[in-house]
């Protein structure tokens, strides 16, 4: 027997190969073409093929060919088989893909929890599956394990929404008010849920902490009027005035609180911003009676000022302002500074006729007609006074009034 040389053998080989891929490449083309007639016979083609090559694309056409033809729990099946004996990612894949298709999530869990995969995507996936067939033990444990690792605000949400539907929303707050403490990471959107989860009346601190970072975050005032309603519920004014301060929210009701501090001169300034802001007349009136505290504080009543107050009140007056205080104010301002004291006593009376039993109104009337020396009208609103309250809760001022008045005499 002679020996086939070097380049014969080579030759063999290659016309071998050619054959065997001429083959294969015809039997792909059998397949594609059988797919779009008989996926019968299309699958058998991409089945002998895999069996041929072992190529686990063959195998996934296989599987696409029989879904055309076949019932999908006999694939499912059929696919369960393989994968016991081959571990392949595209064919878990597929069989997901058919148990989501079927709406079996028992079968989807089961196959997750096969593959032990560790990695984020496929922890997620379990985790929501565990939640979906109500073992929210397990779903916890996972999100758990997940936020260990990623320290997301998704897997937190999962943490969250577990302890939730749970019916431990105790215990949902609690963690969410301890990693809002420690992970700086975490979005504008989780200081909302801890507001949507603390009672602000029980815990003000925590809703305050809430309302203070999203306002932080979005600038809205909403947040500032809820950090108002909490100091006032708290009754701490002086952070709420600090709070109004810088936010510039609410400068009317600031300047009420500048007044009952008694920081008369910071209330002057807000006047006239108070005025532009809304066009109430009433912001005269309030200027009138300001620029007389401010005065009388610093020994500076005189004329000048009587005459300012008199316009900034007779202003107020002419845009419509109907106070029975500003009335009042301006009617006794005038009285008893000895200037208009009859005008004094026609304002003092317009605001009678508002409050008839004010006896601040009542005492301020009395002054005027003291001061006109109508002693008997005056003596008459003393004793009526007296008659509407008990002398022991009187105001020093009134008590000084009546006893001057007690001593009238007419002229």
């Amino acid at each position: 027997m002679k020996k086939i040389s070097i380049f014969v053998a080579v030759l063999l080989s290659v016309t071998a190969l050619m054959a065997q891929q001429s083959t294969e490449d015809a039997m792909i083309v059998e397949g594609i073409v059988y797919g779009q007639k008989s996926p019968q016979k299309a699958a058998a083609k991409w089945k002998k093929l895999f069996e041929q090559t072992n190529d686990e694309n063959y195998l996934m056409e296989y599987f696409y060919a029989s879904l055309k033809y076949k019932k999908i729990k006999d694939v499912i099946g059929e696919l369960k088989e393989i994968l016991a004996k081959k571990k392949s990612k595209d064919l878990y894949e597929l069989l997901a893909s058919l148990y989501t298709k079927e709406g079996d999530t028992k079968g989807l869990l089961a196959l997750v929890e096969s593959m032990s995969l560790k990695d984020i995507a496929s922890m997620y996936e379990l985790a929501y599956l565990y939640a979906i067939e109500g073992d929210d033990a397990k779903a916890l444990e996972l999100y758990r394990e997940i936020y260990k690792k990623d320290k997301s605000w998704d897997s937190l949400k999962g943490i969250l929404s577990t302890l939730a539907r749970s019916k431990k929303l105790k215990e949902a707050k609690e963690t969410l008010w301890s990693e809002l403490h420690k992970n700086s990471k975490l979005p504008q959107e989780a200081y909302g849920v801890l507001l949507g989860l603390v009672e602000q009346r029980v815990e003000p601190h925590k809703a305050m902490f809430a309302l203070k970072e999203l306002y932080k975050l979005t600038k809205k005032p909403e947040y500032v009027k809820s950090m108002i309603s909490i100091y006032i519920f708290t009754k701490e004014y002086d952070k709420l005035v600090e709070l109004l301060e810088k936010s510039g929210y609410d400068n009317k009701l600031l300047y009420e609180l500048y007044l009952s501090n008694g920081e008369s001169e910071k209330a002057f300034k807000l006047i006239y911003g108070n005025y532009l802001e809304t066009k109430d007349p009433k912001w005269f009136a309030e200027e009138a009676v300001l620029t007389f505290d401010l005065a009388e504080q610093y020994n500076a009543v005189d004329k000048r000022v009587i005459n300012r107050v008199s316009q900034l009140f007779e202003k107020a007056f002419k845009a419509g302002v109907s106070s029975a205080e500003y009335f009042n104010y301006y009617g006794y301002t005038l009285i008893d500074a000895g200037v208009k004291v009859k005008r004094g006593v026609e304002f003092v009376k317009r605001a009678l006729k508002l409050e008839p039993k004010n006896i601040f109104y009542l005492d301020s009337l009395a002054w005027g007609y003291y001061k006109l020396k109508q002693c008997k009208e005056a003596k008459e609103l003393v004793a009526k006074i007296i008659k509407l309250n008990k002398s022991s809760l009187m105001e020093e001022e009134i008590k000084e009034h009546i006893q001057k008045i007690q001593t009238c005499k007419e002229q």
